[in-house]
């Protein structure tokens, strides 16, 4: 009763704000949060009492490959790297701006900001007041605003490209959608997933031709450079998304990765056919079915992380962000969403390829836990998925049905 009470009191005073200018705040309350957030890291978590520095950082990689740009040397040549090459471009501004681990902090977290704009105006046109409180959802979805400021993540970047191209295609704006996922695609791979999807809800054959033509174009134009000067690093680089790095081919909150410390080792060959058929089964299932957009995007990626070896944690911020947008009227939807990232965040203290050599708990049977833990969170947004393709998004609404 107290929480269905403070749920409608908030959506009150969320209605109560004209809509010019729902975006000022979209933009007033993400500086509030974010900011709060690298205060936060910068004087307790890494500066102050807990002071988490070193092993559970990224930014030492990111330094140097952007650096290496900056030098005016080429990646794949003169520096291996498992990436595409345009995250690295994308980068360069924080390390321009002096490398520290507080400019990337921020750099990641304007790209937490820029993806909640984008939320509200991609929305806007079908409900003004659901875009805005999705919108709002996604500043306080764990997922990606946790883990790009205080985990200082470059996913941010690959959250915001993936969910442009999403958005690109509700709106209908189809050559800036193709270019946006061949741009995404080269940026990190996420958006391979996405393409699919769009591909099966194309409105014609001709014009899944031209789309294709589009991505191969820019594809080429962006690979091209790198395929001269180093052909075999840069075709090589893919076998880490799907073969892993070393000799452990899990990582991350994977449950694989669990089961892997357990002794329970799956060659990397087979955690790549079961990838491959979680991503051929469910596009089955979205031609089968006739998804849309919204529908066939979300189910890809959660049948892609949940089996996916090296998932981590602020991948499932792109489902999620899909998930938040049928949250806004389903409570059991947001609420799955939202709290997921509890026991998906907590595993990782059980796990010994995250952070560091040796998990922060570590115990004979603490990988169990860590397994329990992350199966937990996959498994409340797994349900919330199957709430959320029972019934339709606000965006697939008419009008006339919005208005009834």
């Amino acid at each position: 009763m107290v929480i269905g009470n403070a749920v409608q009191w908030l959506k009150a005073r969320l209605q109560s704000i004209p809509p010019h200018r729902r975006l000022l705040a979209i933009v007033v309350l993400g500086m509030l949060l974010l900011g709060t957030l690298i205060v936060l890291d910068e004087m307790v978590i890494r500066g102050g009492l807990l002071d988490l520095t070193g092993p559970i950082r990224d930014v030492p990689i990111y330094r140097e490959r952007t650096q290496t740009v900056l030098d005016g040397k080429w990646l794949y040549r003169d520096l291996q790297i498992e990436s595409p090459p345009l995250i690295v471009y994308l980068m360069l501004p924080p390390q321009i701006a002096g490398g520290s681990d507080l400019a990337y902090e921020v750099y990641f977290s304007i790209f937490i900001m820029f993806t909640a704009c984008a939320l509200y105006l991609g929305l806007r046109r079908w409900d003004d007041l659901k875009a805005f409180q999705a919108s709002l959802l996604f500043l306080v979805l764990p997922f990606g605003t946790v883990e790009c400021t205080i985990g200082i993540q470059d996913d941010s970047i690959a959250i915001f490209l993936f969910l442009i191209s999403v958005l690109l295609a509700l709106n209908g704006r189809t050559r800036a959608t193709v270019v946006s996922i061949a741009v995404g695609v080269w940026t990190k791979m996420f958006n391979v997933l996405f393409y699919p999807v769009y591909l099966l809800n194309a409105r014609s054959k001709k014009e899944a031709l031209i789309d294709l033509g589009i991505i191969a174009a820019v594809s080429f134009l962006i690979a091209l450079p790198f395929l001269i000067v180093a052909p075999i690093a840069f075709l090589s680089f893919p076998s880490y998304y799907f073969l892993g790095s070393g000799a452990r081919p899990t990582g991350g909150v994977s449950i694989w990765d669990f089961l892997y410390a357990g002794g329970i080792h799956i060659p990397g060959i087979v955690l790549l056919a079961l990838s491959l058929a979680a991503i051929a089964g469910s596009l089955y299932y979205v031609h089968k079915k006739r998804l849309g957009i919204l529908e066939g995007s979300l189910l890809v990626l959660m049948a892609f992380l949940v089996i996916y070896a090296r998932s981590g944690a602020v991948y499932f911020a792109i489902p999620g962000a899909l998930l938040l947008i049928w949250g806004v009227d389903d409570r059991r939807i947001a609420l799955r969403t939202l709290v997921a990232y509890g026991p998906i965040i907590t595993s990782t203290a059980f796990s010994a390829s995250t952070f560091r050599e040796v998990p922060v708990i570590d115990f004979w049977w603490s990988w169990i836990v860590g397994f329990a833990l992350s199966l937990t969170g996959m498994l409340l947004l797994v349900d919330a998925t199957r709430l959320a393709l029972k019934k339709k998004p606000f965006t697939s609404l008419t009008r006339d049905a919005r208005e009834a």
